[in-house]
């Protein structure tokens, strides 16, 4: 990952206006990219769990849905960066929730809506800087090794910077809200014992 952090660092810089030749990423620096995108935040716990998605992704919905009882529960706090590839209304869907008066909101209205992909939000045109927040979220997905949607960045209690590709299984994803040092909910369909 150090080498991919490396190449899009360069690109990064230039759009902070930090000459690249300062710019020096590697794993542990990718939480101070991380903490720079375009996002909505949920829950009101510290944010230390940063989720890639895209407005029309069914595997990104399953994980919004799994991560709700978490934050009901204020055992994490969470950034949704979304990234406009997979249909040609992402891009316009992503920036109508960054472009919405209350992103949190309008990420709950589309979830919400969700059914076969389309989600209950209109494609609009991005802002000057709603657009230069989607193409740092790009840029960061990619130089991240990212192939897909979701993928997680968050932050373990000692520290140390890790990352998921994909919707991770129920008990998997209670394992990473633990290492975040939140605490999974008491007992629901998917994390109850047989």
């Amino acid at each position: 990952m150090p080498r991919r952090l490396g190449g899009i660092a360069a690109a990064l810089a230039l759009m902070a206006g930090v000459p690249a030749a300062h710019a020096h990423p590697a794993d542990s620096r990718l939480w101070t990219f991380v903490r720079h995108t375009a996002s909505i935040r949920e829950g009101t716990r510290p944010v230390r769990l940063y989720v890639f998605f895209d407005p029309n992704c069914p595997y990104c919905h399953d994980l919004y849905e799994a991560l709700q009882p978490f934050i009901r529960r204020q055992a994490i706090g969470v950034r949704w960066a979304p990234v406009g590839i997979l249909a040609m209304s992402s891009y316009g869907k992503a920036a109508a929730l960054l472009e919405s008066a209350h992103p949190a909101a309008a990420l709950a209205a589309m979830e919400q809506g969700f059914h076969g992909g389309r989600g209950a939000v209109r494609p609009e045109r991005a802002t000057p800087p709603v657009a230069r927040g989607l193409l740092y979220n790009i840029r960061l997905f990619e130089a991240a090794g990212a192939e897909g949607v979701p993928f997680l960045v968050y932050k373990a209690r000692g520290g140390r910077v890790h990352t998921v590709m994909g919707d991770p299984p129920a008990q998997a994803l209670a394992r990473i809200v633990a290492r975040i040092g939140g605490s999974p909910p008491r007992s629901t369909p998917q994390t109850a014992a047989p």
